[in-house]
């Protein structure tokens, strides 16, 4: 049998060229995007790395609290002086964010591993997890209250009091 080709007008043929085109510049634009986007998440998760780096660093030098801490307080003071700025970071601090169920993975497989250990010190570490829950709702509690002022326009029930 013999087929038949449907005939454009040179209208058409240029209009699907165009698309074509347009495709073609919309992919290099993608990936001129995706590229730069990348490079900046990047850059965002080397300075991360570096303050974490250093944080462990002062630690092994004798310093007693944990290198990841250390390097948190360094980050803070160097984004409150303004030696870093957020838009540098908060891409790459998203994305980890985002993702951070995958970050106790290992953790997770860790202690699955260790399941006769624990059974053995399930008293222990159950009390010192209540102890600590414990605390930690006081201190958040009685900090709360320190910090936030006591607003006299609300009642002991909540409600606004008449003006």
């Amino acid at each position: 049998m013999h087929q038949r080709r449907s005939k454009r007008t040179p209208r058409e043929r240029g209009h699907s060229q165009w698309l074509q085109r347009a495709g073609k510049l919309m992919k290099v634009t993608m990936i001129k995007t995706f590229t730069f986007r990348s490079l900046y998440a990047l850059s965002g998760f080397a300075i991360l790395v570096v303050f974490f780096l250093l944080g462990s660093w002062l630690h092994r030098l004798g310093i007693p609290i944990p290198g990841g801490v250390l390097g948190l307080m360094f980050f803070y003071l160097s984004m409150s002086t303004g030696l870093v700025k957020l838009k540098w970071v908060e891409g790459m601090a998203g994305l980890m964010l985002r993702h951070m169920v995958l970050l106790f993975v290992p953790l997770t497989v860790g202690l699955m591993d260790m399941g006769e250990l624990l059974s053995k010190q399930a008293v222990a570490i159950t009390a010192s997890l209540l102890v600590s829950l414990v605390a930690v709702l006081v201190t958040t509690g009685l900090l709360g209250r320190w910090l936030l002022p006591y607003d006299s326009t609300t009642a002991n029930d909540g409600t606004e009091a008449s003006r």
